[in-house]
């Protein structure tokens, strides 16, 4: 069967799609619209015009059980020079999970997140094309047969699970205003004769990338950095002690054991992530409190230099394959505060980049705490004469001297500037929904107890309401 559009609009896309691999520039193209049939042809259209190793292409079931899966959309996002087609999107989950009227609120917060969710993919590269396909039903009755048989709902195949005078209504009246943005407006085609609605598809999207490759990308002025937030950094007592450690930690280590069952049974999953200075404690505290789980329910995700394909990603592609599944726990050595620390420190970023960095690193947080995980951000704290107590240590220990480099020295003597690169951190991104947790770590005990402490009560506090 050839493809629906003539021969020389099939030239025009298939040379776009080469410049597209040849610029680096990563494409979003989502189609939207009340009839899963209509969409689902127009991409099957799509997918037969384009060179397949270029495109990569999804379909989200809107009527999946659970939160809204936006953290799945995030990770299914398209690397430089592919096309990423989304057969639906977050719009379908969110007027079928928040459309009704009761639910107002609701549908106007997971916008405002679809929102963020754009900015952050426009800002980081991607060029978002976003299509509603509107069908009237006389359209549908006039050139149905077009666009393939109904397929049974209890098929996989079938894309037609969505309530489609619901669907209209919400996407009608609010959706489609509250997210036609500057950086992502929305592109309306007519279903018609399928020949039309494709060749009209086509070309729109060959029109915003032609303009994205002649003009470039729209610059953004990235506000300075907001500190609105409360720094507990500064308010540490130090020299804590923990005289009762075995029985505190045999305790906790108890509770955490049998509260992870419980959230083994529940539809939560948790993330626990910790950052702190060299030589803090992190590796112990992780060890420590890995002790208390079982190893069936839980994973260690430690954050290394991005690899290739990484970087062909947006910057929080790479920690999307630390999101745990329902009932697991997933504990970050390190993570996206990177981009706050040692990138800006040592030139790994570009000052946009890092100003941005507190408004991208909230709205991904907002994501990962709406898709029900127990969230936790733990900064171990230790002063500078600490810090080098447990140096020489390592230094003049044959067992422990693979733990200090001189990289770990290079960055001792820039212990000023990465103080204050912690404050700002701390003050920008210390929201209600994901705080941060500061340890005074100088003594390794008491440590270990407040981390175990922290975890339990922030599993307690979500698997008991």
């Amino acid at each position: 069967m050839h493809a629906l559009i003539d021969d020389c609009l099939l030239s025009d896309l298939n040379q776009l799609q080469q410049r597209i691999l040849n610029a680096g520039l990563p494409v979003l193209v989502i189609l939207e619209g009340s009839s899963g049939r209509v969409i689902g042809k127009v991409a099957n259209e799509l997918m037969r015009c384009l060179e397949p190793r270029g495109v990569v292409y999804n379909h989200f079931d809107p009527t999946d059980s659970g939160p809204m899966p936006i953290l799945n959309f995030l990770q299914k996002t398209p690397c430089r020079g592919q096309i990423g087609l989304f057969d639906r999107s977050w719009y379908s989950s969110i007027i079928e999970i928040y459309g009704n009227e009761h639910k107002k609120k609701h549908l106007e917060a997971m916008l405002k997140e679809s929102n963020d969710l754009e900015r952050y993919l426009y800002l980081n590269g991607i060029l978002i094309i976003k299509i509603l396909l509107v069908a009237s039903d006389n359209a549908l009755a006039d050139y149905g047969s077009q666009y393939g048989p109904q397929v049974p709902k209890k098929s996989f195949l079938s894309m037609d699970h969505i309530d489609p005078k619901k669907y209209k209504e919400a996407m009608l009246e609010a959706v489609f205003e509250e997210s036609n943005t500057k950086y992502a407006p929305w592109s309306t085609v007519l279903v018609r004769d399928i020949s039309e609605t494709v060749s009209e598809t086509v070309e729109k999207i060959m029109g915003m990338v032609n303009s994205r490759l002649q003009n470039g990308q729209e610059p953004f002025v990235t506000p300075d950095i907001k500190r609105p937030f409360n720094n507990p950094r500064k308010k540490l007592k130090r020299e804590k002690t923990c005289p009762s450690f075995d029985e505190l930690f045999a305790e906790l280590s108890d509770e955490i054991g049998e509260l992870q069952m419980e959230l083994s049974l529940s539809d939560h999953s948790m993330i626990v992530c910790f950052e702190g200075w060299d030589a803090g404690g992190k590796g112990s505290s992780i060890k420590h409190l890995c002790h208390a789980l079982n190893p069936r329910g839980y994973s260690v995700y430690q954050t290394k230099a991005p690899t290739e394909e990484e970087l062909k990603h947006t910057y929080l592609w790479r920690f999307l394959k630390g999101i745990p599944q329902r009932g697991h726990i997933t504990v970050y050595d390190r993570t996206w505060y990177g981009r706050m620390l040692v990138e800006p420190i040592e030139g790994f970023c570009t000052e946009d980049e890092y100003k941005r960095s507190p408004m991208e690193i909230n709205a991904f947080e907002k994501m990962i705490v709406e898709s029900k995980i127990i969230f936790v951000k733990i900064w171990l704290d230790i002063t500078s004469e600490e810090q080098l107590k447990r140096f020489e240590k390592r230094k003049n220990d044959p067992l422990k001297q693979w733990k200090i480099t001189e990289e770990d020295w290079r960055n001792r003597a820039k212990w000023n500037e990465y103080s204050e690169h912690i404050d700002v951190m701390i003050e920008s991104t210390n929201t209600k929904y994901a705080p941060w947790t500061v340890i005074d770590a100088n003594n390794k005990k008491y440590a270990r107890i407040e981390v175990l402490r922290t975890v339990a009560e922030a599993m307690r506090k979500e698997l008991k309401k």
